[in-house]
């Protein structure tokens, strides 16, 4: 017998075994997956959506604490709002001007007649924000918000003769169902969080100027690569004016927000007092007792007592992080593109309503969950999920000529996965981040255009 006889059957060794490759566990899959996809820039993308989803929430929560501090100067801080930034934005556009190359000739022979019209509206809009918003809670602020979406359909259908799919419609109408669902306990007198029907529909009415400006800055801008901080200036500027000039409204409306045409001057007075931290109206006692006297404040809520203490810390807080939210916007719209920051909006529409029901958090202005705001809260999100849906799936118009013109990049560049290799997302041109940019409530204003200004990226 040889010596290959005596070798076992199944010897390693044996020239015809075959080496078994163990089969890859699905995570083993899965962790190459992901360490593939962790590239550079999409960790970038992680950082800068999840800081602005965290910005966002903060952001929210702080201007509501804000409208409780100056709930007897609303007025006060809507001008505060206005004017506060206006010293920022002239030091970025000074700088942008005259240390930079980013403001061209064309951009500062824009007209101005465009900047005072879209400072007007922003106006208005800001002040019902402002005066609505005190009397409104915070959870019911963040679904009325999302009314902006089919007012601005309207408006683009209107104007600029945008067309929607039925996907799209039919979102639309399911976000209007929700914020009438979340506006039944109002209607029926059982609100709670602080809310006065007059002033949750003075809120929603806000929308309007807000979806009319949308339009209006795509119209006036589709034209220019208008710089952002050159904007926000002006903007601000026309914003600041037009709203001092708003005060007479405030004479008609009711409590709190009332101020007579001779309160003007000693209510700005008062507010900036409030603003260091002095409170001018305090509550009225019978005698020595506890007991308040009739005509103090704090006995309804429509008369309330300052609280003015460490506002301005409050604000000086609320304005970096507002300036911190509106620069993690751009990043976000420029890396990762309409989609991620459609889906990061929805992810914070729920989370600061989370938020506004704690207690630690918002104190005596906390938005207990009911079951008609968590309905009107599904029945949003249910509605932004189809109108998102409808927006991705909706193709395109033909590019034209003029289309092309206006694209960066000079040569089509295909994105798509090849092979199952994983693409890096690459960052969206000016065009598209510009109009982006004026949509920055999740708005697509005119979708069509921006789509096909990023069919070419950089």
């Amino acid at each position: 017998m040889g010596s290959d006889e005596r070798k076992p059957l199944l010897s390693i060794n044996d020239d015809n075994s075959q080496d078994v490759t163990p089969k890859e566990s699905f995570s083993d899959k899965f962790k190459g997956f992901i360490k593939k996809s962790m590239t550079k820039e999409t960790v970038s993308i992680l950082i800068y959506v999840v800081l602005y989803i965290v910005s966002g929430v903060i952001n929210g929560v702080l201007l509501k604490k804000l409208m409780i501090k100056f709930v007897n100067y609303g007025f006060f801080l809507s001008q505060l709002t206005n004017y506060g930034y206006l010293p920022i934005f002239l030091g970025a556009m000074w700088y942008k001007m005259y240390c930079t190359n980013d403001v061209p000739k064309e951009t500062r022979d824009f007209p101005q007649y465009k900047f005072v019209i879209m400072g007007l509206l922003d106006a208005v809009n800001g002040f019902f924000v402002v005066i609505g918003g005190i009397s409104t809670s915070g959870s019911l602020q963040q679904l009325l918000n999302q009314a902006i979406i089919p007012f601005t359909m309207i408006a683009s259908f209107i104007f600029l003769k945008e067309r929607y799919s039925l996907i799209q419609l039919g979102g639309a109408t399911v976000i209007l169902s929700g914020v009438v669902i979340a506006l039944i306990p109002s209607l029926v007198g059982g609100s709670s969080g602080g809310n006065i029907l007059f002033y949750n529909f003075f809120y929603l009415i806000s929308v309007i100027p807000g979806a009319l400006s949308n339009v209006y800055k795509d119209i006036a801008f589709k034209s220019i690569d208008m710089d952002v901080w050159y904007l926000q200036f002006w903007d601000c500027l026309y914003q600041s004016l037009f709203g001092s000039i708003l005060f007479p409204i405030n004479n008609w409306l009711p409590p709190p927000a009332t101020i007579k045409f001779t309160a003007i001057l000693p209510a700005m007075k008062d507010g900036a007092l409030c603003l260091g931290g002095k409170n001018s109206i305090l509550p009225i006692y019978n005698g020595t007792s506890s007991v308040l006297a009739f005509g103090s404040c704090g006995i309804n809520d429509n008369y309330v007592c300052d609280d003015c203490h460490n506002t301005w810390v409050i604000v000086l807080i609320y304005m970096t992080i507002n300036i911190a939210y509106n620069i993690f916007i751009l990043l976000v719209l420029k890396h990762a593109g309409a989609t991620v920051y459609s889906i990061a909006n929805t992810v914070i529409l729920p989370l600061t309503n989370i938020f506004f029901s704690i207690k630690f958090i918002m104190g005596a202005a906390t938005s207990p969950f009911s079951g008609l705001s968590v309905a009107g809260l599904l029945v949003i999100l249910f509605g932004l999920g189809g109108y998102r849906v409808g927006s991705m799936t909706k193709k395109p118009p033909p590019e034209t000529p003029k289309d092309s013109e206006e694209t960066i990049g000079g040569s089509n560049k295909n994105n798509l996965a090849v092979s199952g290799e994983i693409t890096p997302i690459q960052p969206k041109n000016q065009i598209y981040l510009r109009n982006q940019f004026f949509g920055r409530l999740g708005i697509d204003v005119p979708e069509s255009r921006y789509r096909v200004a990023n069919i070419n990226n950089n």
